[in-house]
């Protein structure tokens, strides 16, 4: 039998500690009531961009009402509610005035006797708003897939997110093509800043979605490629006396597939042979740099040269103008510009900035790559940077790039985490190993898995805006 009463010498601590207790107790139960449970929504939406010849399939993980089902969608188990309506909150703040007209058409509706019908059509005619939910955008590390982050989502969604996942083509488990080139990181952050405008020009979603709470979240390659969206620039000047700092031991193994790497404890950049594939890397980079210098180049003298011609063609018609006015005062004549004087223009140069002004916060999880990125070019002063080390991944080692990439952004803009015990696959959803790689799927237990999993989704709710 617990005493609740104060014995000699212990205080009042035994009174107030079971009433306190009471009491959070039941104001914790009356919060559960009050507060309707959110369900975990699913949805995919597709576009094809025809000057690329790409497709691009995101998976959109989204607050709901209805409850989930078992779903098997490739390598993973997913428990969610697919196709399902978005939770509907009224925004009482802002809808006292549809909510007074929603009454007042109800009133008139029961005293004309008018249809259900008739009803539904003059309210949807004067559309509620809803409370928006912040945007989380996800870019997916090489090997793996769209739903390969289900678990992080459903934790996310259920306290209010919208989670968007692009599938990155050519850059999954399914194809591999362009793999650790540099248009892979272009064509990563092309693909988030297209997943956001598939968002808000969807119907459905463009009413749910708070703009100005778009955060963006990336692993490995996917992580560096936010940087570009944050407005830095690939480049490889870096890189030229980047391991100069680093001993290099060299390996008598040349595949980079049969490389073990769970014995060392350097920086395997530079070191053979994962040193040469990045030295391959460097070199398709710097080509890229002078392809777009050279489009540039022509782009700039072309339209220099369009002025030249606009200009002498100008003065010839102005004169021709003059003599037709004085020979024949009744002529009314103006000056247009011919489009069959304009010399021939090359296509548009291609994108090479994919600053996207939409994304406020980012989260780089073992970012792969720092040392190709001009962090000096990021202007944005307001951006917010989160850069998490994986204590367990050999290739971005904690202490070499997710740290030089902290170091760089600075402690003003950026914070940095180390997650213990995790490597870049134990991040991912539980999966089967079947299509991918047995490794990719089996680094952790399950228990491990699951409580890093938890660590790294207090970690982004912590730094991310919250849904109000």
């Amino acid at each position: 039998m617990v005493n609740y009463f104060p014995s000699k010498g212990t205080g009042m601590r035994q009174i107030f500690f079971p009433v306190i207790f009471f009491i959070f107790s039941l104001s914790f139960s009356f919060n559960c009531i009050a507060k309707e449970e959110m369900h975990v929504g699913y949805r995919s939406i597709s576009t094809w961009n025809s000057r690329e010849n790409i497709r691009l399939d995101v998976g959109i993980w989204y607050p709901t009402r209805v409850e989930e089902r078992d779903y098997v969608m490739d390598e993973y188990h997913m428990y969610v509610a697919r196709n399902a309506p978005v939770f509907r909150i009224i925004d009482e703040k802002i809808a006292k005035p549809a909510l007074q007209k929603h009454e007042e058409i109800r009133a008139n509706a029961a005293k004309n006797k008018l249809s259900k019908k008739e009803l539904q059509a003059q309210l949807d005619a004067v559309p509620l708003p809803y409370k928006k939910f912040p945007l989380l955008v996800i870019s997916h590390a090489s090997g793996l897939t769209r739903y390969s982050y289900h678990t992080l989502a459903d934790l996310l969604v259920k306290r209010g997110y919208i989670v968007a996942v692009p599938m990155h083509s050519e850059d999954n488990s399914h194809n591999m093509r362009i793999f650790y080139s540099a248009k892979s990181f272009y064509q990563r952050a092309k693909q988030c800043s297209l997943a956001i405008d598939l968002l808000v020009q969807d119907k459905t979603f463009v009413q749910f979605i708070d703009t100005t709470k778009i955060s963006f979240m990336g692993f490995g390659s996917g992580g560096t490629a936010g940087l570009l969206l944050a407005g830095a620039e690939l480049s490889a000047e870096r890189w030229l006396t980047y391991c100069d700092n680093y001993e290099n031991t060299n390996s008598d193994n040349t595949n980079l597939w049969t490389f073990d790497i769970t014995n060392l404890n350097k920086n395997l950049f530079c070191q053979n042979p994962v040193k040469a594939q990045v030295e391959q890397f460097s070199l398709g980079l710097q080509r890229s740099i002078q392809m777009k210098n050279q489009e540039n180049f022509f782009f700039n003298n072309a339209f220099a040269s369009k002025e030249i011609v606009l200009e002498k063609v100008r003065k010839i018609l102005e004169f021709h103008v003059r003599w037709s006015k004085r020979n024949n005062p009744g002529l009314s004549a103006y000056v247009y510009e011919p489009p069959f004087l304009v010399p021939y223009l090359p296509p548009l140069a291609t994108q090479y900035t994919y600053f996207d002004t939409r994304f406020k916060q980012f989260i780089f999880v073992s970012p792969a790559l720092t040392m190709f990125f001009d962090i000096d070019k990021i202007q944005d002063g307001n951006l917010k940077f989160c850069i998490v080390g994986l204590e367990k991944d050999y290739f971005n080692v904690p202490e070499i790039q997710p740290r030089d990439l902290y170091e760089q952004l600075g402690k003003e803009k950026a914070a940095y985490y180390l997650l213990e015990d995790a490597d870049l696959w134990s991040t991912q959803a539980p999966c089967y190993g079947v299509n991918m790689l047995v490794e990719m799927c089996k680094s952790v237990s399950d228990a491990e898995r699951e409580r890093i999993l938890k660590n790294l989704f207090a970690l982004t709710y912590a730094f991310i805006p919250h849904f109000e």
